[in-house]
C-alpha cells in the first residue's frame, strides 16, 4: 500500500510545481508583447499582417455570444469584414495588472502557455469620445511553433456591460407616476415605462432594465451610456423622452398612451 501511494505521489509531483510566472520573466514579457501585437495592431488597427503573425493555422475561437470560429483564414476574413468596415469600430483595452501566464511543459520542455486576463471593449465613432460597451475575462492558449509564439485556442466569455458610475437621487412616487405609459420611437418601436417599488422600468423589446434617477427628468441605464430625458408639454403632461447616448441625442420616443 505504501509503495502504491509513493507511485501516485511521484506521478503528481510535476503538476504541483506548475504556477503562474513572474511578470518580469522572459515568458511573461514575450506573451505580453504578443498580446499587444494581436490586439493593439491586429484588433484595434485592423492589421491583417499582425493577425497572420500571431494566430495559429488551426486556431479555434470560442465566444459566448458569437459561437465558434475555426481556422486562421476564416477568423481573419470574418473579423476584417464585420469589425473594420464600420463607423462603430470596436476597440479592445487590456485591464492593467490582470494578465497572468502559466507555462505548459512536456518532459521539462516548454511547448506552450496559458494566458489569462480581463479586457474591456469600447466603441469608436466619428466625432464622439470613446465609450465602453463590455468587459470580459479571456483565456488564451499559446503554442511555441518554429516561427514563434502562435495563439491556438481562444476562450472569450462572461461578457458583461460595464458598471456605470451614476450619482443617483431619490425621487417621489408621484413624480415617477407621471412618466409611466407607452411610447413609440422610429427605430426602437414600442416602449413601455412602468413603475414598481418606486423604481422606473424600461421595456423596449430586447432591452429591459431598471433605470436610475439622475434628476427629476433624467433617468440612466445602470450598465450602458444611455440616459432618458423626459420632456413636458406646456400643461405639465409628458410629451416624450429623448434617448441620449454618451450625451448625444440619438432618438425620440413620443408618448402615445398613459
Amino acid at each position: 500500500m505504501k509503495i502504491y501511494k509513493s507511485i501516485v505521489i511521484a506521478l503528481f509531483i510535476p503538476f504541483l510545481g506548475i504556477a503562474q510566472v513572474d511578470q518580469n520573466s522572459k515568458l511573461f514579457l514575450e506573451l505580453e508583447k504578443m498580446d499587444a501585437l494581436l490586439f493593439e495592431e491586429g484588433f484595434n488597427n485592423c492589421s491583417k499582417d499582425a493577425m497572420e503573425i500571431a494566430l495559429s493555422e488551426d486556431l479555434e475561437f470560442y465566444h459566448d455570444k458569437g459561437g465558434i470560429t475555426k481556422g486562421k483564414s476564416t477568423f481573419i476574413t470574418s473579423f476584417l469584414t464585420n469589425m473594420c468596415d464600420t463607423n462603430k469600430k470596436p476597440i479592445r483595452k487590456l485591464v492593467p495588472g490582470s494578465l497572468t501566464v502559466f507555462p505548459l511543459r512536456k518532459n521539462g520542455t516548454l511547448y506552450g502557455a496559458i494566458q489569462k486576463g480581463v479586457h474591456e471593449f469600447f466603441i469608436k465613432e466619428p466625432g464622439k469620445e470613446l465609450y465602453k460597451t463590455e468587459v470580459a475575462p479571456f483565456t488564451h492558449v499559446w503554442l511555441k511553433e518554429n516561427t514563434g509564439w502562435k495563439i491556438s485556442r481562444v476562450l472569450s466569455y462572461d461578457h458583461k456591460a460595464p458598471e456605470m458610475n451614476i450619482e443617483a437621487i431619490n425621487v417621489t412616487p408621484e413624480l415617477l407616476a407621471r412618466y409611466a405609459g407607452n411610447y413609440k420611437a422610429p427605430q426602437t418601436g414600442n416602449i413601455t415605462i412602468s413603475i414598481k417599488n418606486n423604481v422606473m422600468h424600461l421595456d423596449a423589446g430586447k432591452m429591459q432594465t431598471d433605470l436610475v434617477a439622475k434628476s427629476a427628468v433624467l433617468f440612466a441605464h445602470p450598465q450602458a451610456p444611455i440616459t432618458l430625458k423626459f420632456v413636458s408639454n406646456p400643461d405639465g403632461s409628458i410629451e416624450k423622452f429623448i434617448v441620449l447616448e454618451n450625451g448625444n441625442a440619438v432618438e425620440e420616443a413620443i408618448r402615445i398612451e398613459r
